[in-house]
């Protein structure tokens, strides 16, 4: 029997295996720069959260409607009882006829439209 003979040499494939070690060392190199350059940016990303977080708040100085203070004392006197009557009398006694309204003037100032009273 005669061995056979094939067209590949072992000093091929050696040749072959000895480029791929660069190029493996090269996209090792870069995975690495590309996450640490995640981590750098999240860290950035996590101070400046801090910073707007620690800005003081503004103040709301809208004028209030007139009748705000009486809406939210309304709002108060709800019953705690779980009783089916005192949260049908607690729903009846609450004023929602001018809900349309104020959700419609809300949104005209969101939109930038100017507000009719």
């Amino acid at each position: 029997m005669e061995p056979e003979n094939n067209n590949t040499s072992p000093m091929s494939t050696d040749i072959h295996h000895t480029h791929m070690g660069p190029i493996l060392g090269g996209l090792l190199v870069l995975l690495v720069l590309i996450f640490g350059g995640l981590y750098l940016w999240g860290g950035e990303l996590a101070r400046n959260n801090e910073q707007a977080v620690a800005l003081p708040k503004t103040p709301n100085n809208e004028p209030e409607t007139p009748r705000a203070t009486a809406d939210a004392k309304i709002l108060d006197t709800v019953s705690s009882s779980d009783e089916l009557a005192s949260i049908e009398a607690d729903l009846e006694s609450t004023n929602l006829d001018s809900l349309d309204n104020e959700l419609d003037q809300a949104g005209r100032e969101i939109d930038g439209s100017p507000v009719v009273q």
